[in-house]
Order: C-alpha cells, then sequence, then structure tokens
C-alpha cells in the first residue's frame, strides 16, 4: 500500500525523503498536462473520451481538433515570444525547474552517478525547450544531434540520450560533468515533422484552421494530419515511424527504471494512460525503485492508491483542503531541497 503525506504544514517528510534520493539515486521526473498549465488545457479525461468517438469518424476530427487547436494555439504564441499571460506564467514555471534541476545536479556529492536527470514527459508543447534557453548552466538533450550544417533539419537521434559531457581546462585539463536533463517526450512533440524515415526538428508556428471559415473542411485535415504525434486514444498509431519510435521510448523509460537506486517523481500526471501505468506498476517489482507522486489536490489522492494498491515503495505527497499544489508550489517545494548557498535567490 502507497504512503501519503501531507505537505500543507509540514515539508520535513518531503523534504527528507528527496533530499535523499536526489543525492543518491538516478533521477527521473514524469510530468504530464498540469505542469503545462494555465498555458495548455488540462488533458483530463481527453483519452475517455476520444475512444467514445473511435467509431465516428467527423466527431472524432472535431474532437482532436479541439484537442489540438488550444496546444498549437499557445505553441504559436510561445514562438513568436508574444507577451501571453498564461505562457508567461507557464515558461516562468518551466525556467525555475531547469534551474532547481541544474543546482540539484551541481550539488551532487557523489562521483559514481552521473549528473543526469532524465525528464520523461507526455506533453506535446515547447516549453521545456523553450525554458533551456534561459539556464545557461545546464543542457537539455532532446534526442536531435546537432552539427554545423546548413539548411538541414536535425534528426531524432535517441541513442544519444545518456550521453556524458565533460567540460575541460586549457591549463591544468581538470574535467568536470556538465549538468544535463534528457528530455524524452512520450508521445512526440509539435516540434517533430516526419521525412521519409526520419523524424526531424522543425519548431515553426502553424496556421490554426478558423472553424467559421468556408475551407474549413479541407483545412481541417491538414491541419491534424501534419502533427507526428501519439494521440491519446487505443488506436494510437497511424504510421509506422511513430509507432517504432512511441515504443523505443517507453522501452527507454521501462529500462531507467530497472536500474537500482532510482527515483521517479510524478507531477501534472494522473496515470490515466494505460501503457504508461502498466508500465510503471510491473517496474515497482524493483525494489530499490521509489515513485513519489506529487498530488495536484487531495481529491485526487484515493486514485492514486487504488491505482498502486500492491506497492510500498509508493509515497503519494498531498495537500489538505482546499490547497492545490501548481506548478510554482512544486518548485517551492524542490528549492527547499537545494543547498541555500548553492541556490540563491
Amino acid at each position: 500500500m502507497p504512503r501519503t503525506s501531507s505537505i500543507t504544514a509540514d515539508t520535513t517528510d518531503f523534504s527528507n525523503t528527496l533530499t535523499k534520493a536526489l543525492q543518491s539515486c538516478q533521477i527521473n521526473f514524469l510530468l504530464g498536462s498540469g505542469a503545462s498549465s494555465p498555458a495548455i488545457p488540462i488533458a483530463g479525461q481527453i483519452e475517455d473520451e476520444l475512444n467514445k468517438l473511435l467509431e465516428e469518424p467527423v466527431a472524432l476530427q472535431a474532437k482532436k481538433f479541439g484537442f489540438l487547436r488550444g496546444i498549437q494555439t499557445s505553441t504559436n504564441d510561445l514562438i513568436a515570444s508574444v507577451a501571453n499571460a498564461n505562457n508567461v506564467e507557464t515558461l516562468d514555471a518551466y525556467r525555475q525547474f531547469l534551474g532547481i534541476l541544474a543546482r540539484i545536479l551541481e550539488e551532487r556529492k557523489t562521483d559514481l552517478l552521473p549528473r543526469q536527470a532524465t525528464v520523461f514527459t507526455t506533453n506535446y508543447d515547447l516549453f521545456v525547450e523553450r525554458a533551456s534557453e534561459s539556464v545557461a548552466t545546464l543542457r537539455v538533450n532532446d534526442g536531435f544531434l546537432r552539427g554545423p550544417t546548413v539548411g538541414a533539419k536535425p534528426k531524432y537521434q535517441p541513442e544519444i540520450f545518456f550521453d556524458v559531457t565533460y567540460k575541460t581546462g586549457t591549463l591544468y585539463r581538470y574535467t568536470a560533468a556538465v549538468p544535463i536533463v534528457n528530455l524524452i517526450k512520450l508521445h512526440g512533440s509539435l516540434s517533430w515533422r516526419t521525412a521519409g524515415t526520419d523524424l526531424v526538428y522543425c519548431a515553426e508556428a502553424c496556421v490554426v484552421p478558423d472553424p467559421g471559415a468556408g475551407d474549413f473542411a479541407t483545412s481541417l485535415p491538414l491541419f491534424l494530419d501534419q502533427f507526428s504525434l501519439v494521440l491519446p486514444t487505443k488506436e494510437k498509431f497511424k504510421q509506422t515511424l511513430i509507432e517504432r519510435t512511441y515504443y523505443d521510448l517507453l522501452r527507454t523509460l521501462a529500462n531507467s527504471l530497472e536500474v537500482e537506486n532510482t527515483v521517479l517523481i510524478a507531477f501534472g500526471f494522473s496515470f490515466e494512460d494505460e501503457h504508461i501505468r502498466d508500465l510503471i506498476t510491473k517496474a515497482l517489482k524493483n525494489p530499490t525503485l521509489l515513485l513519489v507522486i506529487v498530488a495536484y489536490s487531495s481529491g485526487s489522492v484515493d486514485g492514486y492508491k487504488r491505482k498502486f494498491a500492491n506497492h510500498n515503495n509508493v509515497v503519494i505527497y498531498h495537500p489538505d483542503g482546499e490547497e492545490l499544489i501548481k506548478f510554482p508550489r512544486f518548485n517551492e517545494l524542490l528549492s527547499g531541497i537545494v543547498p541555500k548557498a548553492a541556490y540563491g535567490n
């Protein structure tokens, strides 16, 4: 049975558990749609809603459009650096998160573990990528190997995940590992495009069709077909390339959780995705794996307890009463783990 602990009045248990885990374990995060709120609508029951429409093509297409329109509209503003208030709030939270991770990795007390953390996410948006531009002390590895080419779009090469990069001194030849976050987008990204047998990086704004326009019926399928995404339905795949990539990334998640002394910190994730939930449930047979769930509200605790009822290596941290754990509060909890002298402001 999972252990539960309130973080409304006292964060001591959270701090003690995470301090130990982040210093001695392989560090993994699992971020769901709640992390990108308010810029991106929370996914909620979208998988159930889409699955109910699998036999109704027109209604299914309309539901997919409604789901992707909000994400792409926000992303267009993000790419264009438009001062959208919701985007600003969400981007600031991601910047804080990456800055805290950089400090945590810099302060690791052991050289036996790499200065790396892995962020698994089912979100399609580009907030981590944009936020990383402001955190100079951290390298974000998104699986695209960029070289000094002219005009070419980087190809997706997931084999470069977990590569270690070192800084070296020119005079005394010292070496120091560069803090790295591996960003693994389990359901794809709005920056992914299919080019033959490759996935390429293409972070460009895209026109969102207007439902009131006369050409909406023809522009809608073109809009939906351009994405290289795994949509949250039981019929997840339309392209062999995306199917292969998806299962490769799920295998990466599974392998990461099989490693001895590993922590997976979940935030903004409901565990409604059956593939990911089943994979993590199986991985919890690893007695040295610790799953830490930071619940959004007190009302979500029972659902987590049911999903992981047979596992003792799960801790659910939750607020009490009407309090909600949004991304800024999650960052505040994480920042309490970093030594004050290291974290500064």
